[in-house]
């Protein structure tokens, strides 16, 4: 079983697609009525924890981790706040315009990781800006959780190469596996 979490309008070939109120993050009762006694083998969450408090994150991170089958992954990504763009910045800054009013927390790979492996996961970051302005990425399996708002997947990309600047629209990228 591969679940979206807080899917919106994303749909992708093998996975199933949640909402919030099916399974909402912040409430084990849900979780518990939507799995029982079953497990996931893989979690897809896309910009999602953003709208969480840093608290909030933490135990949406610990209560992923305990309906998820030992060996699986979450693959999750927030907007990147070491993205080098002010345009972005002012995109997905916290309490932003459009979809970002109810951002409460821009992460960046330092600050992110640290959510999971709080909750006991394995992480592994996907790709990434850093501080100093450069953009960061290990190869990844689009078929193993796919990402829109990626370097590979997002159509503000598609014409970005990597000897001519930098990529439009990205994310932190991490893959959470639980031991």
């Amino acid at each position: 079983m591969r679940v979206i979490i807080g899917a919106g309008e994303q749909r992708w070939d093998g996975w199933i697609p949640t909402q919030q109120a099916e399974l909402d993050m912040l409430n084990p009762a849900s979780f518990a009525a939507y799995f029982g006694t079953a497990r996931a083998d893989a979690f897809l969450c896309e910009h999602v924890w953003e709208h969480l408090t840093l608290d909030e994150g933490q135990r949406a991170a610990r209560l992923v981790f305990y309906y998820l089958k030992p060996g699986g992954v979450l693959r999750v990504a927030v907007p990147d706040g070491h993205h080098p763009d002010p345009a972005y910045s002012a995109l997905v800054a916290v309490h932003g315009p459009g979809p970002a009013h109810d951002h409460h927390v821009l992460y960046t790979v330092e600050t992110f990781m640290p959510v999971f492996t709080q909750a006991g996961f394995d992480v592994q970051p996907l790709e990434w800006w850093d501080a100093a302005g450069t953009f960061h990425h290990v190869p990844w399996r689009v078929e193993d959780g796919p990402i829109y708002r990626s370097r590979r997947l997002d159509h503000r990309n598609a014409d970005w190469r990597e000897d001519r600047g930098e990529p439009g629209f990205t994310s932190v990228i991490l893959d959470c596996r639980r031991p």
